[in-house]
């Protein structure tokens, strides 16, 4: 009796699988999840859970997420032994390596820049129609036709009451057809036809808002490539030095953009640079490149229209890797798996790159 509670005993360990704790924190399109959902019912996606829950399968142990609100207390956590491993995206770099092991890397990638699409057109042609499309809302619109529609009725009138005037046709609808070309060609041309009077006066008025008008959009129009030149003069990391750049205060793009000589101002999430970036506070928000990729995409289907550009020059290559505990014996296991899920096998894509294709496609 005792041999067989004993045996059942032994069966019973051999068949429950190891758990192990593994540290996450979001970072899109990485690790994502609600954080407004208790932790126990979270279900967590993104490239690297499906990574991981891949490895966890080789590794046949099970997994329970530890939730955590930063890179810097997810690498405290996981020094400290409070998790088997964290994985998210974190840049692999010799001073976190001081403290931490890193796997091989599970991702290649380097920094981006991400600028207010409509300030890098690069057309001049369609950023005064941009400029002129502000302009002309529905009320400005409104408001200009209803002026033009009582200056030409004003002019014909005055004009109707000439009798040795040509200008206009003394018929209504064709006089008014006139009228309305004469408002148009003085808005465009300042050709002022002969008259006096009190016909003088609104030819004159006429002539000083179309100087007005074509003033204004002068202005805005010369403001808005002012504009672009700055955030469209960005071709490389060294076009960043002196110019006013985000980046999240706690990640390694930071300390890289000072040493450039950029004016980085530190933001505590990305969201919080591109609400910058848009209000245009600063010329450019730095980031890892397929983050910074995905979350343009996800604005400019959000407005139905490009709002965020992402530069395509990459420049500081570097790696993401799990972060493990200094000296952990599961490192080599993973780095195992790891590498055998970035295989191909024969003609079909690996893991790895399907995962790419899945979360990381442009």
């Amino acid at each position: 009796m005792r041999k067989l509670l004993a045996f059942m005993l032994l069966f019973s360990l051999y068949g429950q699988s190891e758990t192990l704790k593994i540290g996450i924190k979001p970072s899109e399109p990485w690790v994502m999840y609600d954080q407004n959902i208790s932790e126990e019912n979270r279900k967590p996606i993104g490239f690297s859970i499906d990574l991981w829950n891949k490895i966890a399968s080789e590794l046949k142990v099970e997994t329970q997420w530890v939730y955590f609100d930063s890179v810097t207390n997810l690498i405290e956590a996981t020094k400290k032994g409070e998790v088997n491993a964290s994985i998210s995206a974190v840049t692999i770099t010799s001073a976190r390596e001081r403290e931490i092991d890193f796997s091989n890397s599970m991702y290649e990638l380097g920094l981006q820049v991400m600028v207010d699409a409509e300030k890098s057109s690069s057309s001049v042609l369609e950023l005064m129609g941009q400029e002129i499309k502000k302009m002309m809302n529905f009320e400005t619109t409104l408001m200009f036709l209803l002026f033009l529609l009582v200056t030409i009725h004003l002019r014909w009138f005055v004009d109707k009451k000439d009798e040795t005037s040509e200008l206009f046709s003394k018929n209504y609808v064709t006089g008014i057809i006139d009228a309305f070309w004469w408002g148009i060609t003085m808005l465009i041309t300042w050709e002022t036809p002969p008259s006096k009077g009190v016909a003088r006066v609104i030819d004159l008025m006429w002539h000083i808002v179309g100087i007005l008008a074509v003033s204004i959009l002068t202005a805005i129009v010369t403001s808005a490539l002012t504009a672009q030149a700055i955030s469209g003069s960005i071709r490389s990391e060294k076009d960043l030095a002196g110019k006013y750049v985000a980046a999240v205060s706690t990640d390694a793009p930071r300390q890289y953009v000072e040493k450039i000589g950029a004016n980085v101002i530190p933001v505590k999430t990305l969201e919080e640079g591109i609400a910058l970036l848009r209000e245009g506070k600063v010329e450019a928000l730095v980031h890892d490149g397929p983050r910074l990729v995905y979350l343009a995409n996800q604005y400019n289907k959000k407005e139905k229209k490009k709002v965020l550009e992402v530069a395509p020059f990459t420049f500081n290559p570097q790696n993401y890797g799990i972060v493990f505990p200094a000296k952990s014996e599961l490192k080599e296991d993973a780095d195992r798996a790891l590498l055998k899920l970035r295989e191909a096998n024969g003609l079909e894509k690996s893991f790895h790159q399907e995962l790419k294709d899945k979360w990381l496609k442009n």
